[in-house]
């Protein structure tokens, strides 16, 4: 009877000691001391390769702390759905603007404690911010600088299988001294059929992140489409249409056709229907593995207005939120995750594994790269060299990207269908003024 009681006793004892466990640390009923926090990102491949690692090195760090990751393919639909049902995780990588969710009281305003005034100023580039906060507030924390459309790739594999050697001093100046020496080379890299089409693109530029181009060459041409005193834009003017008819110039069956503007520029640069294409840093972390063999170069654009500087879009990028989903007990664990991830080192492995720029200025400082090849080191680099030429796209719009990835891109699309100039341009004009209007009026 005694041993029955001890034994009695003890089971007693293990079920309070698990009781008193399920009651831990964030409440997770996980049995451990540690605090578990939800994370969701892309399914991209060097996402996975850059998050499987850091997450490890968080871990490591925080041993308190469980970081439990979901990667998913069909990520923008996933993040709506789970927004829109009240079932999102506890940290995000999103890759929009954050009015529409922060103003619905979705996300979390980032503590003091993890960025100050003084260290949104002094340590991260100001257009990499500046789409991420609400009324003075900032509900995100960016790991990029989106910087589109600023560089120049050339598959050298194929000119060496043409017998043909790059331009004199593209090498030493980072790319062609200007658009005219560019449009020369490609036009003799290019190859057209008997009716005129381009089967082999000198220079592939449409589709897919082409709305940059659009919005820099209205700034190259001496244009303005921003007004933020009066809450507005403007597309309906000159510049716009210059940029619009020097887009459709080079596209089609034209005599200085480059490109035959049927599939995305990354497309017909990776499957060797195109000698060069416009793209931004972060095609040279994807090339290295659609591309994986193949010999490439990168350099900076010229501007393609004679006289202009070579300005480029650039904007915040994807960036870390911590949603209201998250409770009270789990948001420390949270926003320690986000800020171990927006550190210098980790914003530069990011930025060196994707071939993003980071947000943070102080983060790769010291990149090296091989001159006389591409490389995600030398995209970077080159690209960081000419930030001081990049512009913010307006994020007094609150929602700037809708403008530029939506409203913009489906107009370019509508022009090259009928190739009507000033109709794409009243739509912009008229879909802007559409999503302003709504977006003042919450």
């Amino acid at each position: 009877m005694k041993r029955l009681v001890t034994l009695l006793l003890a089971l007693l004892m293990v079920f309070t000691l698990a009781g008193c466990n399920g009651g831990s640390e964030g409440g997770n009923g996980g049995g451990d001391d540690k605090t578990h926090i939800t994370f969701w990102t892309q399914d991209t491949v060097t996402w996975v390769e850059y998050f499987d690692a850091a997450i490890a090195r968080f871990e490591a760090d925080n041993p308190d702390v469980d970081v439990e990751v979901e990667y998913f393919s069909s990520f923008a639909d996933k993040v709506n759905q789970a927004f829109d049902a009240n079932t999102e995780p506890d940290v995000v990588f999103t890759w929009q603007a954050i009015t529409d969710f922060a103003n619905a009281g979705k996300l979390q305003e980032v503590p003091e404690s993890v960025y100050s005034a003084s260290d949104w100023e002094n340590l991260f580039f100001e257009g990499a911010i500046a789409n991420k906060q609400l009324n003075g507030k900032y509900y995100a924390v960016s790991d990029e600088i989106n910087v589109e459309s600023p560089s120049l790739y050339v598959n050298m594999t194929m000119l060496n299988d043409l017998g043909v050697a790059l331009p004199e001093g593209w090498v030493e100046n980072n790319g062609p001294a200007s658009w005219a020496e560019l449009f020369e080379f490609a036009k003799s890299l290019t190859e057209k059929d008997g009716s005129g089409n381009v089967t082999r693109a000198g220079l592939s530029y449409a589709y897919a992140q082409w709305e940059a181009m659009f919005e820099s060459l209205i700034w190259q041409f001496g244009g303005e489409f921003r007004d933020a005193e009066n809450k507005t834009v403007h597309f309906q003017t000159p510049e716009a249409k210059q940029a619009l008819e020097f887009m459709l110039r080079y596209l089609g069956t034209g005599e200085d056709a480059l490109c035959a503007g049927t599939d995305s520029r990354y497309d017909e640069f990776a499957t060797g229907l195109a000698a060069m294409c416009v793209g931004a840093p972060w095609y040279a972390g994807s090339f290295d593995y659609d591309m994986e063999g193949t010999e490439y170069q990168v350099f900076n654009l010229p501007a393609f207005v004679e006289g202009a500087d070579p300005i480029c879009l650039a904007t915040g990028g994807w960036a870390y939120v911590v949603t209201t989903n998250c409770p009270e007990e789990k948001s420390e664990a949270a926003w320690k995750f986000v800020k171990y991830l927006t550190s210098a080192y980790e914003d530069g492995e990011w930025a060196i594994t994707t071939g993003a720029i980071p947000a943070r200025a102080d983060a790769l400082t010291d990149l090296t790269y091989d001159v006389n090849k591409g490389s995600v080191e030398k995209a970077i680099a080159i690209t960081m060299d000419v930030l001081g030429y990049a512009q913010e796209d307006g994020a007094y719009m609150l929602t700037p990207s809708t403008l530029t990835y939506s409203i913009i891109r489906e107009a370019l699309y509508q022009v090259l269908t009928d190739g009507d100039v000033d109709a794409a341009l009243a739509t912009i004009q008229s879909g802007a003024e559409t999503m302003l209007a709504e977006n003042y009026s919450r």
